[in-house]
């Protein structure tokens, strides 16, 4: 399974599709894109038909699709549910490594693990740890 979805957010996803009457939607993820912060997600409810070369598998019941150049940079990562005493809200952990991107000092911006906090299901971002190598403020583009 290219992503994978806990028992805990798939449970609340149910839930978020029951509750706005899309009990047929699917969630759609993706990467939003790369910078000093590493990779960003976006998650939403997919209620249309997906693009001829979108990905749908099932994961804990819940249909999920992902397009080709996200799925590159998602395979492996797990959908979750976290709640604390401050918030809740969907977490996408990412095993994979970010590409190396170049600070605007002309250093290069390391970034660490994936794991960040969703706190709605239609728009999501979250991100890694990084610095710049200067010691300053990064300013980064993909070093592609």
């Amino acid at each position: 399974m290219p992503i994978t979805v806990s028992e805990k957010a798939a449970g609340q996803l149910v839930t978020i599709f029951g509750q706005q009457g899309k009990t047929g939607a699917m969630l759609r993820v993706w990467v939003a894109g790369l910078g000093c912060s590493g990779f960003r997600y976006g998650m939403g409810i997919e209620d249309r038909q997906p693009e001829h070369d979108d990905t749908i598998f099932e994961a804990n019941g819940v249909r999920v699709v992902i397009d080709p150049q996200s799925l590159s940079y998602m395979d492996g990562s797990t959908v979750d549910w976290v709640e604390d005493p401050a918030n809740a809200g969907f977490s996408i952990a990412n095993p994979n490594p970010a590409p190396q991107s170049e600070c605007g000092c002309g250093g290069a911006c390391a970034t660490g693990p994936s794991a960040g906090t969703m706190a709605e299901t239609t728009s999501a971002e979250s991100s890694q740890e990084a610095g710049c190598a200067c010691g300053g403020t990064c300013n980064c583009q993909t070093g592609q």
